[in-house]
């Protein structure tokens, strides 16, 4: 029997449609995806090929057609109408194919990509937000988003003993003004439906507030719990579970656009970009859930957890919300990012898109942009964040403290010894790296180049230390190379530059006296560049040999005699006063690298400083060589060590921020307009933002984010609570409630729920209680429907996206979600609380919650892409949903998956079914409630019954024909962690440590539930 015949559920059809919009000539509505596809296909088509010659704004409008707003588009022009939404022969669609004597544009023909996304785009109702002139203007801060919020009184309804709660009038008033009719809830029908509905809410609720499925007695105890309050008391079960702050923090690390990683590798390909403690943030949010922190306090502490008096300590990782963003070379991308997080994940506002102009669509100015950066060019993040946990009495942080003391040991002398070994190579041929680094200075000169290459290959040289390093410093400023380049390129004057030169007395220039002095003993000066490198060469062999002294040992221990020989050991030396009392001697002793001496280079990052300053190729040697790496993956993945924050601090002398005219800083001398720091205008109390005065602004700019005055910040979160229930928000873009969002489905509920969110109780229900909205939510009726109704045909009709929530919505389960459930199936999840990431994807597999996987920033694993895992490179809470062939094939064919089947087989409850009492049915229905959290139908059960049968017959034909590719998958993986283990990339995903999957082929029993997990219904909440 063919496995997949077991899904026994039907995903249905309105979970795909999108309900039919129409558009008028002179109103619309459009939805955010519609708009969305305007904005990246259909605007800049117009912008690059139309506008040219049919704008009025741009002085041209050939043939009367004009197209600068959507009204002008359906006007047409002296040929009459040119569109018609929806109807592909419109004279526009023909033109742009070229199929008339009309062709558009007449010099080049669109692509097949541009006329296809005009067609789709006039398919769908050509969706237009442009208006003419003054309007958007005029109604931007009109916006419901930014009016206060207001308690609307509940409506009164026709049906109302179908409410349980206020939640439940508002919603059956909207249907009730269409005259469709609510889903029934789980207490209605036969008692066979009613086990069915109270199975799949009980499975709705543990999957939307743990993220893991109920265990067969829970479900057995929930339906034959009669009581009015059983699932009252479910919800508060769940909700006091330190489960919950897991499945929770995951959705808001969506928005945290968090990651273990900077994102950031640019030329510097050698060097570790791992955060070690980017997870002190995600334990911090799981803390913060499970405890219910007040929503306000939630924000206040990602802002500025640093300044709020009488902190706790712990507090201090929230500001990781700030600091685990993508890393860029230029800091103003930093704060773009810091300022976007701050925007989407708390305001619900595109906040950078006025860093180059005033925002588009929404009343936020270029100068509200950059008060807030002038808040976060204000801060600073330094090297090492504070302490914030760890044991220093307990065996696990000793070990810590053992291996990081020697890891950093070497990589000190690793230091030292590989700056002695470029110096030695590279005074051992002195004239040719000195030759060759000069004609390489101008890299157009091909001439030039085609010389120093030849110098290269003659003499053997590094070609990649010399571009890299050596060519840099061959100027007339620096202080050894300068003087020696200057017998080449000065002409004029030549002997009362030198002479002036050599007497120390240029102006601009300060050359190392040591060179200086061989100079005025060397004679006769050439100009010639190979009788300078030949000079510069002896230089090196009478000035600098001496000062080095010996040569190294190749068979020393470089930890116990870290540069052997001369003024090398007195440099490596912290007690040595040596580079105090003479600086030229010290550049020369360690010339052609600048280097600091042991008493200075005190911790690692300034050993990172220090070397990468040499160049690329050695900064990326000294993190292979030193070991630098397995230092930072020390402390990424140790448990037990100490725990330090990822902090921001402020700056001694608070900034203000220039505008910059379209995002590109000023030019030296450009006037600029200082903007202070302050809040965002359109939020603030009477739309007057005080300039901030405390610090850089940052605990200012929290309280008024996380103010009951603010109009955005709690119906932000009341709609993403509201989306992680139902699937869909009351406004469908989370992360965005501007005048590009459009209304809300229910707006009067929707302020309804934010008004009493942030409302005080007192102790039965305090203020901004994220814990006591689950509860408000899941106890209406709307949240307990069925997702099948009798009057599904006729009500798909009339609302087919299901936008007024006449059911309940079939959902995707996400991919953590997913995961977390079989680890709950198998009876192998980890259930212990915080620490470091895990490897998700490979083997030996973790079974720690997905919560606590290791994600990097730029190369997330294939497989959770391909389940729809959010971007981490930007603010992310609403994710794709879609259904590809890899995610069917990773339950066929996943070590993960075959052992799951595995132990779900030998879990006791099978056990004592299928081989104790050898009762085949009692095993399916075992099975069943594992694995779908449901009892099975007669027709399931006979189903099973069979394929068991035919599975059993085949088995020995199986085994056979699987033995061999069983055995070769075991070596390829075996061989695989061999791998792994030994790689030392500075960017390689953390390891796991365990036993492999053992592989072979399945028994009845594991192929039954194998594919159970398979079938639809695994996969989705109905």
């Amino acid at each position: 029997m063919n496995p997949i015949k077991l899904s026994l559920r039907v995903l249905p059809a309105a979970l795909a449609g999108v309900g039919s919009v129409s558009y008028g000539a002179a109103t619309q509505e459009i939805s955010p995806e519609h708009l969305q596809f305007f904005e990246n296909k259909i605007r800049p088509i117009f912008a690059n090929h139309c506008l040219e010659c049919h704008s009025q704004e741009k002085g041209k409008v050939k043939g009367g057609f004009n197209m600068d707003t959507r009204e002008d588009v359906l006007r047409g022009g002296e040929n009459g109408v040119a569109l018609k939404p929806g109807d592909l022969t419109s004279s526009m669609i023909k033109a742009v194919e070229w199929v008339d004597d009309l062709q558009m544009p007449p010099k080049k023909k669109l692509s097949d990509e541009q006329i296809a996304a005009l067609k789709e785009w006039v398919q769908m109702g050509a969706p237009d937000p442009r208006e003419g002139k003054g309007g958007p203007a005029v109604t931007k801060k009109d916006h419901w988003a930014f009016q206060p919020v207001s308690r609307p009184a509940a409506p009164t309804v026709k049906n109302a003993g179908w409410c349980k709660t206020s939640v439940d009038k508002f919603i059956l008033a909207k249907l009730e003004e269409k005259e469709m009719l609510p889903g029934d809830p789980p207490d209605t029908g036969s008692s066979e439906e009613q086990r069915r509905k109270k199975e799949a809410l009980l499975r709705r609720a543990y999957f939307d507030l743990i993220g893991i499925p109920p265990t067969p007695q829970q479900i057995r105890d929930f339906a034959n719990d009669q009581s009015p309050k059983a699932f009252e008391r479910v919800i508060d079960q769940l909700l006091a579970s330190p489960a919950y702050g897991e499945r929770w923090a995951r959705h808001w690390l969506d928005t945290a656009r968090y990651s273990d990683t900077t994102g950031v590798v640019g030329n510097d390909r050698g060097a570790d970009y791992r955060y070690a403690y980017a997870w002190a943030y995600r334990d911090w949010v799981i803390s913060a859930i499970n405890k219910d922190m007040p929503y306000d306090q939630f924000v206040i502490n990602q802002l500025a957890a640093d300044k709020v008096p009488g902190n706790a300590k712990e507090n201090l990782a929230a500001l990781g919300f700030l600091t685990v963003g993508q890393r860029f070379q230029d800091k103003n991308d930093i704060i773009n990012d810091r300022i976007d997080v701050l925007g989407r994940g708390f305001l619900g506002l595109t906040l950078a898109c006025a860093r180059c102009h005033e925002h588009k669509f929404d009343p936020i100015s270029q100068a509200d942009y950059y008060a807030l950066k002038g808040v976060f060019a204000s801060t600073v993040e330094p090297r090492e964040g504070p302490v914030i946990g760890g044991d220093p009495n307990s065996r696990e942080y000793q070990e810590f403290q053992q291996k990081l003391d020697s890891l950093e040991r070497f990589a000190y002398a690793t230091v030292f010894q590989m700056q002695r070994e470029t110096s030695d190579k590279f005074r051992s041929n002195a004239s040719a790296y000195f030759h060759a680094a000069y004609e390489l200075r101008n890299r157009e000169d091909a001439a030039a180049k085609k010389r120093a290459d030849a110098v290269v290959a003659q003499n053997k040289l590094d070609g990649r230390y010399i571009q890299d390093h050596v060519q840099r410093h061959v100027n007339q400023r620096d202080p050894v190379f300068g003087p020696f380049v200057k017998l080449i390129e000065v002409k004029e004057d030549r002997d009362g530059v030198l002479a002036q030169m050599i007497e120390g007395k240029s102006k601009r220039d300060k050359y190392n006296p040591i060179v200086l002095d061989f100079l005025s003993k060397a004679g006769t000066l050439p100009s010639d560049l190979g009788m300078v490198a030949v000079l510069f060469e002896k230089f090196c062999r009478e000035k600098i040999d001496p000062i080095v002294g010996a040569k190294p040992d190749p068979k020393a221990d470089p930890e116990k005699d870290l540069l052997r020989g001369g003024i090398h050991r007195e440099i490596a030396n912290p007690a040595t006063d040596f580079a105090k009392s003479d600086k030229s001697l010290m550049s020369l002793a360690v010339f052609p690298l600048s280097l600091v001496t042991a008493a200075e280079v005190n911790n690692i990052p300034k050993v990172q400083d220090q070397v990468r300053a040499w160049g690329l190729v050695l900064g990326g040697q000294l993190d292979n060589r030193s070991g630098i790496n397995k230092i930072n993956e020390l402390k990424l993945t140790a448990k037990g060590g100490p725990v330090r924050a990822m902090v921001l601090e402020d700056l001694p002398k608070p900034v203000d921020s220039p505008i910059f005219p379209r995002g590109n800083a000023p030019k030296a001398g450009e006037p600029v307009k200082i903007v202070p720091r302050r809040f965002v205008e359109v939020l603030a109390q009477g739309g007057n933002a005080e300039p901030f005065k405390e610090g850089s602004g940052r605990y200012e700019l929290a309280k008024a984010i996380g103010s009951k005055e603010n109009p955005l910040t709690a119906r932000v979160m009341v709609n993403r609570i509201w989306m992680y229930h139902f699937g869909e928000g009351l406004v469908r873009t989370p992360d965005d409630l501007g005048n590009q969002a459009g209304k809300p489905s229910h707006p009067e509920l929707l302020d309804f729920l934010t008004s009493w969110f942030m409302d005080d109780y007192g102790d039965s229900k305090p203020g901004w209680s994220v814990k006591g909205l689950h509860k408000a939510i899941m106890l209406s009726n709307a949240y307990q429907q069925s997702s099948r109704s009798i009057h599904m045909a006729r009500q798909k009709e009339l609302d087919a996206a299901n936008t007024l929530l006449w059911r309940a919505n079939v959902r995707r389960l996400d991919f953590e979600a997913f995961r977390d459930s079989m680890l709950a199936m198998s009876g192998s999840m980890d259930s212990t609380l915080y620490g470091p990431p895990v490897n998700l994807v490979s083997e030996p597999y973790s079974f720690r919650r997905s919560v606590y996987g290791y994600i990097d920033r730029l190369a997330v694993p294939d497989l959770l892409a391909q389940f729809d895992m959010a971007t981490p490179l930007e603010p992310n809470t609403k994710r794709t949903s879609t259904i590809v062939p890899q995610q069917a094939l990773f339950l066929m064919n996943s070590p993960f998956t075959i052992s799951v089947a595995q132990k779900i087989v030998r879990r006791p409850e099978v056990v004592q079914a299928v081989v104790t009492n050898k009762d085949t049915r009692a095993g399916i229905l075992a099975v069943f409630q594992i694995v779908l959290q449901r009892t099975p139908s007669k027709a399931e059960f006979d189903m099973a019954a069979q394929f068991l049968q035919q599975e059993a017959k085949m088995q020995s034909e199986v085994a056979a024909s699987t033995a061999q590719a069983s055995a070769e998958g075991q070596k390829r993986a075996e061989a695989e962690l061999k791998r792994e283990q030994n790689n030392n990339n500075a960017k390689k995903a953390v390891m796991n440590y365990g036993e492999l999957v053992h592989r072979g082929s399945l028994s009845p029993w594991e192929t039954l539930v194998q594919a159970l997990m398979f079938c639809n219904e695994a996969a989705y909440l109905n």
